[in-house]
């Protein structure tokens, strides 16, 4: 078996197009994973978060907030053919987008924070279509399963998770799972529900169906997001203050490895990493982790916790996305 995963480490090389958006320089990072070349688009007022469209032609990046400058209020569409930024959707009651996903190649759906909302948006057409009361202060990620018609947003004011029936709009039920729960994200079997509850270091696994808290997990260093790898095996989770990637099994609900990102694989190791978006490759083998005091994204395996590849983009990095189909 480890001759098998050390035969892997060798012939897998990471490819395909990646975006990462850089809260501090208003931008966001096309990232050539192969070749490692990056072409940086402008975008609005202090970007979070982006999330590729179905057919991966377009992208779709939060204008949040910016300290000193205040709420971006707005979407950024970018065409990835010519990496350019085609539209911006100004969004009212001065809303601050944080978590978005999109829904098919023609809508997206996005957190609202300040208005304690999520927002189905047309971004053809630039008009909200609806809305989903969360009734939580700091309704901030979210995460949406279409196979199991399932919509959820994290709460950091609430410490909670709140369940909505996507197609119907119907609020569901709010979950209480901890301090300042932040990471937020339904299985690919839509099971369960994993939240970060970054203010107690402390991982809530909600069961789906019963919509209660079924696992909690102690987990220290600041659990910040919440992704799985495309086989549901693992959920990975980046630890902000401890600088590490962590490694969940999504079956026993266990800690199975904590891997310190930009550490062990590399010629200079990164100093006090802060780890904060990261996304698997198809391949379950590979993830991307942005480190923003690094301004860098890297590709770790995460088999044998090595970071085997880094790559410059701008200041402060935050989310991360992949190209779907690619790499």
């Amino acid at each position: 078996m480890i001759a098998t995963l050390a035969l892997l480490a060798v012939t897998l090389k990471p490819t395909g197009i990646a975006i990462v958006v850089n809260q501090q320089s208003d931008s966001a990072s096309i990232v050539d994973l192969a070749t490692h070349k990056v072409v940086h688009v402008a975008v609005g007022n202090g970007p979070h978060e982006a999330a590729f469209s179905p057919n991966g032609k377009q992208a779709v990046v939060t204008n949040y907030f910016k300290p000193g400058v205040g709420p971006g209020s707005s979407l950024s569409v970018l065409d990835l053919g010519s990496k350019k930024e085609v539209r911006r959707i100004e969004l009212d009651r001065q809303a601050m987008p944080h978590g978005v996903q999109w829904v098919d190649d023609s809508k997206v759906v996005c957190t609202d924070e300040k208005n304690q909302r999520l927002l189905l948006v047309d971004v053809v057409g630039g008009k909200v279509e609806r809305e989903y009361e969360t009734g939580q202060t700091g309704s901030h990620m979210l995460s949406l399963n279409l196979d199991s018609n399932r919509l959820v947003s994290s709460n950091m004011g609430g410490g909670s998770v709140t369940i909505f029936d996507f197609k119907s709009g119907e609020r569901l039920e709010t979950v209480t799972t901890g301090k300042e729960c932040e990471g937020v994200g339904i299985s690919p079997e839509g099971k369960t529900i994993w939240a970060g509850n970054r203010a107690e270091d402390t991982i809530s696994v909600i069961n789906m169906a019963t919509k209660k808290v079924v696992k909690k997990i102690d987990s220290k260093g600041f659990p910040y997001r919440v992704q799985f790898t495309p086989n549901g095996k693992w959920a990975l989770i980046p630890h902000a203050m401890s600088g590490e990637l962590v490694v969940c099994d999504t079956g026993t609900m266990e800690v199975v490895r904590r891997i310190k990102v930009g550490s062990s694989g590399v010629k200079v190791p990164v100093e006090n990493p802060s780890p904060a978006g990261v996304w698997p490759l198809s391949d379950n083998y590979f993830a991307l982790v942005t480190l923003r005091n690094d301004n860098s994204v890297v590709i770790v395996d995460l088999h044998n916790g090595d970071t085997v590849g880094r790559i410059e983009v701008q200041k402060s990095p935050d989310g991360v996305a992949m190209r779907p189909g690619r790499g």
